[in-house]
Order: C-alpha cells, then sequence, then structure tokens
C-alpha cells in the first residue's frame, strides 16, 4: 500500500518543492502540521521549560525547587514511555483533545490559586499543578503531535512538511519564551502562578483549533489519507467515513 501511494504520488509531478506545501489540497495538510507543531508551545509546556525558577517564584525554597525538578524531569519519562501505549489505544484526535482540555482545567486552577492570600500551601499546590501539567504535556499533546505530523502530511511532501512544520515551532517559541520569562521574573510582571491564566487562554485557543482542523488518522494507510484530503473530508469526520478497497482517487 505505500509502495502504491509513493507510485500515485510521484505521478502528480516532478521533485517536490516549497510550492507544493500550498497547492491544492496539501496547503490543509501543512496548515495542520505547522500548528501542530506551534501549539506545543501554547498548552504549558513552558511551564516545564522553566520549571525550577517556576517552582521559586511560587514559593518553594531553592533546594527544594531543584529537587521537584528532578522529579519533574522523571516523571515527563514516566508520561513519555505511557504514550507509547497511549497513543495505540486511543486516537491521536481524541489524546491531543483530552490532554489539551484537562491541562487548560490545570491552567485555569493554577492561576486561581496563585491569586489568593498565599501560604505555605498555596506555594506546594502551586508546584505540584506545575508538576501535573507537565506530566499531561509530556504524555499527551507532546508525543502525540509528532505523530499527527507524520501521518497528515503526503509521503511525497513528508520532509518538506516536517522541515516547515518545524520552522513554525520556532517562530512561534521566540516570542512566547520572551512573554514566559517577562510573566515569572520578578523584575518583569511577576504574574508567578497567574501564568495559568494566560496559558490557559491559549490553550483554549489550540483545543478549539484542534477542534474543527485536526482529522483523526490512526489505523488509516496512507492511501485512506490522501483520498479523505482530497475529498475534503471534515476534520471531525475523518474518523467516521468509510473507504472502500476499490477506491482509487
Amino acid at each position: 500500500m505505500i509502495e502504491r501511494t509513493v507510485e500515485i504520488e510521484a505521478q502528480m509531478g516532478s521533485a517536490p518543492t516549497l510550492f507544493d506545501l500550498v497547492k491544492g489540497t496539501d496547503l490543509r495538510r501543512t496548515i495542520i502540521t505547522c500548528l501542530m507543531y506551534a501549539s506545543q508551545n501554547f498548552a504549558g509546556n513552558l511551564i516545564a521549560n522553566q520549571a525550577t525558577y517556576f517552582f521559586e517564584q511560587a514559593g518553594i525554597p531553592h533546594s527544594r525547587a531543584f529537587q521537584l525538578n528532578l522529579i519533574n524531569s522523571c516523571l515527563q519519562f514516566v508520561a513519555n514511555a505511557g504514550s507509547w501505549f497511549l497513543s495505540a489505544w486511543f486516537g491521536r484526535r481524541t489524546i491531543y483533545l483530552w490532554g489539551t482540555a484537562t491541562n487548560i482545567t490545570l491552567l485555569f486552577i493554577l492561576g486561581i490559586i496563585a491569586s489568593v492570600p498565599q501560604n505555605h500551601q498555596t506555594n506546594y499546590a502551586q508546584a505540584c499543578l506545575g508538576v501535573i501539567i507537565s506530566f499531561v504535556f509530556a504524555g499527551a499533546m507532546g508525543p502525540i503531535s509528532y505523530t499527527v505530523i507524520s501521518e497528515t502530511s503526503s509521503v511525497r511532501l513528508r520532509s518538506l512538511s516536517t522541515a516547515v512544520g518545524r520552522a513554525a515551532y520556532y517562530i512561534a517559541e521566540i516570542p512566547m519564551i520572551y512573554l514566559a520569562s517577562k510573566m515569572l521574573n520578578t523584575t518583569g510582571w511577576n504574574l508567578a502562578g497567574k501564568c495559568g491564566y494566560v496559558w490557559g487562554g491559549t490553550a483554549c485557543v489550540c483545543w478549539v483549533m484542534a477542534y474543527f482542523f485536526l482529522p483523526e488518522l490512526k489505523d488509516r494507510s496512507y492511501r485512506e489519507s490522501d483520498i479523505l484530503f482530497n475529498r475534503k473530508v471534515p476534520a471531525r469526520k475523518f474518523k467516521s467515513t468509510v473507504i472502500d478497497v476499490r477506491d482509487n482517487e
């Protein structure tokens, strides 16, 4: 089936170029790839990237903050290993939507806790929520994004699509890292856990975009994916659409 898909796609033209990424149905596939890469910066992942400083801003002592970051990294490894099984049991769209919805809830709870008068309990509650948010991201949205990216692009344009998608990741990451540092730094906006409101809001945008544009490609061959995109099937109907074995579009 893969050989047949490559053969059909090869008949579409000569060596692929960057312009092919924005032609016809490949434009839709390129947009999905770019959005999936870029969205990794908007659903709480930057809290994990600056975990030690976030814990300190949440009121955790310096030495304990470093220890929590080590625990956080270990838990992320466990979550990532768990995603191997999660992606085999559930669809990519399902994992992404539920993972993002979970982090949206946790991020807003984090913001609420950071908004009340602070004490020892609220400090550790913020730190624990930061760990859980990182855990959810490492087990759901983070790894499943790479699965979606590899399955969405056409075989012919996969290398170019992946490269452009990764470029979109860095284009989104550069300003987000600046904003994340600005939000946490005491000489900046000094939001500490209140940054949960900001990342919760951006995660909501990611969830809405995924709901309308992220297709379910689990258990679909590359040829079936080509047919579904060529038919311009809405993302929400990818899973239920039946492809006959004789279809050769």
